[in-house]
């Protein structure tokens, strides 16, 4: 075999590998398998940046009177913006080793270790890139915690909700900031910093159209003199379930509350002791996954969730945008005469796009005493 026919093998034969490698990595994450069973993963995007429009509010209603009416356009939307983010992993064959493995199919060989490895370090890194803070680290995908930023000074152990603090899209996430008013006659605030009954009450679709549910599952108010996960959680999911259901419409309450594999034990020995039986989350079973069901929202685990941390997703409001083919593409070998050397890139660019973070709520001890 020729010497250039060896680098066409690997060529030709690497993307069929990777369209595999493609495939287990949607297959081995329920997000990502939720995500392709729901339709929610695009390929080759394009433009500069990616952006849609999310409705900022309605069309303002007044009681009709009689006489003129005044008529004025209404500004109801607002585009969210964010850049691509993209990994790359590279290897290279140098003439020397060339030398050294003489022959086509020793080189092939190589490649048919070096591949896999190079394969499963991009799989393992992007399985945690829906948990990163995309603002922070402004080489990375926008994961969850890019907006799920909370002003910790201002959340006390009574709160059962934590101000959000963070932008995402290049607007701000805490509530009332951009626009709009919200009830504020509950005796107990959520918050005592924002004073106001959100996520209860009623209040402007304004108030809170880019605000992420930012849950204290450590306060003393959830009624079972505990501020642990255990004791809280049933509570806490239920009451985040509801705020979700009722402030974005209940055909939007969370599909999917996503956790540590400590804190999904910890919560099925503690309804162990409740009732006798689990409710089975049959459609997580069906692709390989453990679930189980708390009022008709999946509760399951992943590795990589942050520690001490819960996740409530709305998988109908999230998508992941790829440039490229499909989650991984690759280059070479091609050779390069300055370094005298063959060449092998893998990559992917693309990013999450979430709705809005109104649809998602984190789950944490914002403060426990």
């Amino acid at each position: 075999m020729h010497e250039t026919e060896w680098s066409e093998v690997v060529a030709t034969t690497t993307p069929e590998y990777l369209k595999g490698a493609s495939d287990l990595t949607i297959r081995e994450h329920p997000v990502f398998a939720t995500l392709e069973q729901k339709g929610k993963i695009f390929f080759n995007q394009s433009g500069t940046e990616l952006r849609w429009t999310n409705k900022f509010g309605l069309p303002d209603v007044e009681a009709y009177t009689g006489g003129a009416i005044g008529y004025e356009p209404s500004d109801k939307h607002r585009q969210l913006v964010i850049d691509w983010r993209g990994y790359r992993v590279s290897d290279m064959l140098s003439i020397k080793d060339q030398l050294m493995n003489r022959g086509a199919q020793a080189i092939i060989d190589r490649y048919s270790r070096v591949i896999p490895d190079m394969e499963q370090a991009m799989r393992d890194m992007f399985a945690m890139e829906l948990y990163v803070d995309g603002t922070t680290y402004t080489d990375r995908f926008c994961g969850l915690e890019t907006f799920m930023q909370a002003d910790t000074d201002n959340c006390l152990v009574g709160d059962i909700i934590a101000p959000p603090s963070g932008t995402y899209g290049g607007w701000n996430c805490e509530p009332g900031t951009v626009a709009g008013a919200w009830s504020a006659s509950l005796t107990t605030k959520p918050n005592a910093h924002l004073g106001t009954d959100w996520p209860d009450g009623t209040g402007d679709t304004e108030y809170g159209f880019n605000a992420p549910k930012l849950v204290n599952y450590g306060s003393t108010s959830w009624g079972t003199t505990y501020t642990t996960w255990a004791k809280n959680a049933e509570r806490a999911l239920r009451r985040t379930t509801l705020w979700l259901g009722v402030d974005v419409g209940k055909s939007n309450k969370p599909s999917m509350y996503l956790m540590t594999q400590r804190m999904y034990y910890d919560y099925l020995q503690e309804v162990s002791t409740l009732r006798k039986i689990d409710v089975p989350a049959r459609r997580l079973i069906e692709l390989g996954f453990d679930g189980v069901m708390q009022d008709g929202v999946e509760l399951t685990y992943e590795y990589g969730v942050p520690e001490d941390t819960c996740y409530g997703l709305n998988l109908d409001k999230l998508e992941m945008h790829c440039m490229t083919g499909k989650l991984f593409e690759s280059r070479g070998p091609e050779w390069d005469m300055r370094t005298a050397c063959h060449l092998f890139l893998l990559f992917t660019f693309g990013n999450w796009k979430f709705v809005s973070p109104k649809f998602f709520a984190k789950l944490y001890p914002y403060a426990t005493q």
